[in-house]
């Protein structure tokens, strides 16, 4: 399932893996932090979907990024965002909180303007913050 590539397209106009693309870098070979913190964020919907960036299973075409903005502006509803096999642990309303922390921060990474998205070093800050809250409970 995730273990399946997505295509890379090389061609004059479009570079990179579909689904991973910063919208502002569709029709150019530019690179920056923003296009990173994007394609992160991406990959951190990935891990708490259970789906694939480009998945048969989202309507309409959309891909992972639009399809888990789509659902949670509507509802808000972890259940219908994270993958069936987390319920459980959702039970938590701690871990609950947690997991709702990280598709929050995840949205951000993704959002369509460059200048919105956090800074890398932002990133790392608050899945710091979301694991060191979350170890010491665990202690």
């Amino acid at each position: 399932m995730m273990g399946q590539s997505a295509p890379v397209f090389m061609s004059g106009t479009l570079r990179g893996t579909i689904g991973y693309i910063a919208p502002e870098n569709v029709f150019t070979t530019t690179k920056s932090m923003e296009s990173d913190v994007y394609s992160y964020g991406v990959v951190l919907l990935e891990l708490i979907t259970r789906k694939k960036a480009v998945d048969d299973s989202f309507p309409d075409g959309l891909d992972i990024v639009r399809w888990v903005r789509s659902v949670w502006s509507e509802k808000e509803e972890i259940e219908v965002v994270v993958d069936s096999g987390l319920y459980d642990d959702l039970y938590d309303s701690f871990v609950r909180e947690q997991v709702t922390e990280v598709i929050q921060l995840a949205l951000r990474c993704t959002q369509t303007e460059a200048s919105r998205r956090p800074s890398m070093r932002e990133v790392v800050k608050e899945l710091e913050d979301v694991y060191g809250s979350l170890r010491s409970k665990l202690k």
